[in-house]
């Protein structure tokens, strides 16, 4: 299930359309449209009310969503309605073969209807790569114990920001198989986090964009658990409570932790902790060279808490190699056209990722530790 912002999203994108349908053309009915009306449409889009363009994400969002829309009403109607669109003429599927690993997978693309998306203004700065994160934890763990769980989370199960306080002492849940071995990790996000329901206070708590059971990925399932253990253990320590309803994250009055004090306490970490340390370990080293683009887009832009998202679905695309379907799973998204874009649009970093040895950050962190 998609939660309210998300479905509310969509509902814009479908209304806009149908709007579009009733002030600018003669059309009475969905099933009239031709592919020159859709495509017409999609121009008109570009312009928001105020004349501006819209930003390209927002603008590949809306497109898929309004595209979607259509396909399933084809999908629905066709045996009874003579269309002037077919829904295969808006989605291509490509057969990709991966012969090295003897993988098949099938990628959905939204047709593009022939009109180009309006030109990105800035490419948000997301780039944290292998070494880095470990360095950060390791400072987490020593100035932040408090949010390190969280950090782990987004980074080894992709889960987002505004969702990570969201999560109660019994959302998290290990799972065994015989003689008690550790097997997997599963996180509920089923549900708003019931101290948040009738939230009155003025900072938004956060939110959880598509409800699911979500799992840690399989490589990271003993560091979650032993993090966890860690982190039930300082909660008690200090007298808050751990049942199954309380949150798993709080500030230091033992409140529950919203989305904008989580985020606020991982950038001063990383500006007052993670990053002095980058720069005496790399200098240390003689890797300061190599890693200095990396520091100075630091010390330009703030690559957000979002951060640990993208370095998941790095390691899912370059180290576990899986496929666009199953990095969609671990991801949790809603439909793998956003997955699919996410690939395309990362397509040159990807390649950087995987032509990295990681050696000098395991230089690092060997110098640290």
């Amino acid at each position: 299930m998609l939660n309210g912002k998300t479905l509310s999203y969509k509902a814009y994108a479908v209304c806009h359309f149908l709007n579009y349908l009733l002030k600018e053309t003669d059309i009475n009915f969905i099933h009239e449209c031709s592919l020159k009306t859709i495509r017409d449409f999609l121009k008109h889009l570009k312009m928001q009310n105020d004349e501006k363009q819209y930003n390209r994400d927002t603008w590949l969002r809306y497109r898929d969503y309004v595209v979607d829309f259509l396909i399933h009403y084809y999908t629905s109607n066709r045996d009874a309605l003579p269309f002037k669109y077919k829904g295969e003429e808006l989605r291509t599927l490509t057969i990709v073969k991966d012969k090295k690993h003897h993988k098949k997978a099938v990628i959905s693309h939204n047709s593009s209807m022939h009109v180009s998306a309006p030109k990105t203004t800035h490419k948000k700065n997301r780039i944290l790569i292998e070494g880095y994160l470990e360095l950060l934890l390791y400072e987490a763990k020593k100035y932040e114990p408090d949010i390190t769980l969280g950090i782990a989370l987004g980074a080894y199960a992709g889960i987002r920001e505004g969702e990570i306080v969201n999560i109660c002492c019994g959302s998290l849940k290990t799972i065994r198989k015989s003689f008690g071995m550790l097997s997997g990790i599963e996180i509920d996000l089923t549900d708003k986090a019931k101290y948040f329901e009738n939230w009155k206070g003025k900072i938004d708590p956060g939110t959880i964009k598509k409800n699911r059971v979500q799992k840690v990925y399989n490589d990271f399932v003993a560091d979650i658990s032993e993090l966890h253990d860690t982190h039930i253990k300082i909660m008690e320590s200090r007298g808050f409570d751990t049942s199954p309803d309380a949150p798993l994250f709080v500030n230091k009055q033992g409140n529950p932790m919203t989305v904008q004090t989580y985020s606020d306490r991982v950038k001063t970490l990383f500006y007052e902790r993670f990053l002095p340390s980058l720069k005496i370990a790399c200098e240390k080293q003689g890797k300061y060279v190599e890693n200095a683009a990396f520091i100075e887009t630091y010390e330009v832009e703030y690559p957000g808490a979002h951060m640990f998202r993208h370095w998941f679905t790095m390691y899912l695309i370059t180290k576990a190699k899986l496929t666009g379907g199953e990095i969609m799973k671990w991801r949790g998204d809603s439909s793998q056209e956003s997955m699919n874009d996410y690939i395309h649009e990362n397509a040159d970093l990807i390649e950087k990722y995987r032509e990295s040895s990681y050696t000098f950050q395991s230089q690092i962190l060997e110098d640290i530790y």
